[in-house]
């Protein structure tokens, strides 16, 4: 009984193939469409410098990578973060909640720690904007082994100061109120 069913379902794959093959319907080449594959990057690949930015999406703070030409720093992904969403990313439905912000915006680096210092009163920014600036910022200051929370971000402008916000689950936080475990318990 067991050869019958095996014989039937051959003849079945069989008949698929050539009715297939008999309307035409060949192999094709790539065609150029959708975004492109993401994953794991196979070992001893070569190197890709990438540039991570937070936007906000309809399902919430998002991130993105773009490719770069070498590492970018802090400065610099703060200021491609002022420029807005790329073309890919609006048709991802990614938005900036940053204000618009007349003059510079300085950006300094130490040890696990980076200072923004903008031209705008930091009290005003919304919890977005401040998640924006504060996740894009920790991500470019920290070495890929090591975690985006561990790097403390200070937000500064129009005389306040926003002391020691890290980027857990894509939002800024200040590292007082962000849970760590019991020591001597791992963490995940």
């Amino acid at each position: 009984m067991r050869l019958t069913r095996a014989v039937r379902v051959g003849g079945a794959a069989a008949l698929v193939c050539a009715t297939l093959a008999g309307c035409g319907v060949t192999s094709t080449d790539v065609i150029d469409a959708g975004q492109p594959a993401t994953g794991a990057r196979r070992p001893g690949g070569d190197r890709k410098f990438e540039v991570r930015l937070y936007f906000m999406s309809p399902y919430g703070m998002s991130s993105s990578s773009r490719e770069a030409g070498g590492r970018v720093d802090p400065e610099d992904a703060i200021a491609l973060l002022r420029q807005g969403p790329n073309g890919p990313e609006r048709d991802r439905n990614f938005y900036s909640d940053l204000p618009k912000m007349n003059g510079d915006i300085h950006v300094t680096t130490g040890t696990r720690r980076v200072s923004i210092q903008m031209p705008y009163n930091v009290l005003k920014l919304s919890p977005v904007a401040r998640s924006q600036l504060v996740c894009t910022a920790a991500n470019a200051e920290a070495s890929p082994k090591e975690p985006i929370q561990s790097i403390k971000v200070d937000l500064s402008g129009g005389s306040y100061v926003i002391s020691d916000l890290v980027c857990e689950g894509n939002n800024a936080f200040p590292a007082a109120g962000v849970p760590t475990p019991p020591s001597g318990t791992p963490s995940p």
